[in-house]
């Protein structure tokens, strides 16, 4: 009965084209983005973010659930599973030129971890570098940071985890140090280091603030 509903939702939106902005492209994507989830499940899970519920849908995987967290015209955030988050945010480059910025975060508990990526609207992918200069751990040091400082530090972390959100017209990175040290011996770089970054998004520029 589940999947004759879903069908029957299914032909309804396409025989009315009943979504666009980012909706349309979400429905579009061929797969290599959210492979976990067929076109049935996202047209499911479209109906149910309309809905006071919001209900969860079971991925293709079977493995967790998935539900849409914000939605508008240009701005999607999706957890396709309990442990990935994607975020979707159309940007105006010119009245005819519209740029996917895409942000897939994956939470390894306590660190998460992203990585953004930029498509045009027939989803094929573009060079990341023309739209953003991408932060490493050296964009979160303060300037009273002394070289030997930032080597030490440097030295200490194995691996760099920095989380990306979009917010409005703002893309915010958080390099979570205070998690990858523990607490109490984080102190002596605390004073050295900012929680987070700040770009201004502006059509389909990423500047640093």
């Amino acid at each position: 009965m589940r999947h004759l509903l879903v069908l029957i939702m299914l032909a309804a939106a396409l025989a009315g084209n009943a979504y666009d902005g980012v909706s349309k492209l979400f429905v579009e994507e061929n797969g290599d983005l959210f492979n976990s989830l067929s076109l049935s499940t996202r047209y499911e899970l479209l109906n149910n973010y309309d809905r006071e519920t919001k209900s969860e849908v079971t991925n293709n995987l079977h493995t967790s659930e998935s539900r849409i967290l914000d939605l508008s015209n240009d701005f999607m955030r999706i957890a396709t599973s309990s442990g990935k988050t994607v975020e979707m945010k159309l940007l105006k480059k010119s009245a005819r030129d519209t740029i996917i910025a895409v942000i897939e975060t994956v939470d390894t508990r306590p660190y998460k971890d992203s990585r953004i990526s930029f498509y045009d609207t027939k989803w094929n992918k573009l060079p990341t570098k023309k739209f953003i200069t991408l932060p490493t751990i050296d964009d979160f040091f303060l300037p009273s940071a002394t070289r030997q400082q930032r080597e030490e530090l440097k030295n200490a972390i194995t691996f760099t985890m920095i989380e990306m959100k979009i917010e409005g017209n703002t893309l915010v990175a958080t390099c979570n140090l205070s998690d990858f040290f523990m607490g109490e011996s984080f102190k002596s770089y605390s004073s050295i280091v900012k929680g987070k970054i700040e770009y201004s998004i502006n059509k389909a520029s990423f500047k640093k603030k």
